[in-house]
């Protein structure tokens, strides 16, 4: 019986969520495929019809649940949008994505490996690239409408997700008391205000 684009999907999506369990306990370089199938209730060789590679999975996993699928998913009309209505949504977005359990999972696979292996960081950076540049060229848009002042779009967008991302790693990662007092609401306002008193037209 042929397999359908659905069954296809939960079964990668089935993989995906056994191997990030497995890479969170073992690490990546430990893990092996073995491993994966058996938190996925699978034979090890199933996992080669979805991915070619255990890299090829990883892979997979950090497309799946990076933030540039997340802005890739803006309806186009949203980006006609001020900057602040824009800004303060993807900033809200971006917090519930980034804390989302499946988000923290990848984010520490992700930190500890990366210190010793330089493959997992190009990995990563791809997606991460991709969102920076999506913003960028919401940003580039907006200066040129002259509804932001000219500065480096590239920087801006870098900033903006740093921002975030600084505060996922504080509340999540670091489990800081003080950073976890705040509403998602809260931090998006402050880091959106903060962003556009810097860049609002002089």
């Amino acid at each position: 019986m042929a397999r359908t684009p659905k069954a296809v999907e939960d079964r990668r999506e089935q993989i995906m969520d056994a191997a990030l369990r497995v890479f969170a306990e073992k690490g990546f370089a430990r893990a092996t495929n073995k491993d994966i199938a058996d938190e996925a209730g699978i034979t090890p060789g199933l996992i080669y019809h979805y991915f070619p590679s255990k890299q090829a999975l990883l892979q997979a996993i950090v497309d799946a649940r990076s933030p540039a699928r997340l802005i890739r998913s803006f309806p186009v009309e949203m980006l006609a949008q001020p900057p602040e209505t824009v800004l303060r949504l993807l900033a809200q977005k971006m917090l519930a994505f980034a804390e989302d359990e499946a988000f923290v999972r990848v984010l520490r696979v992700f930190l500890s490996e990366s210190i010793h292996n330089p493959e997992i960081s190009a990995l990563v950076s791809v997606p991460v690239q991709a969102a920076t540049q999506l913003l960028g060229d919401y940003v580039t848009a907006k200066m040129e409408s002259g509804e932001l002042r000219r500065t480096d779009p590239a920087l801006v967008a870098q900033m903006f997700f740093g921002s975030i991302m600084s505060v996922v790693l504080r509340r999540q990662i670091m489990r800081d008391p003080a950073g976890l007092e705040f509403t998602h609401e809260q931090i998006a306002d402050n880091i959106v205000d903060t962003t556009l008193r810097g860049l609002l037209p002089r």
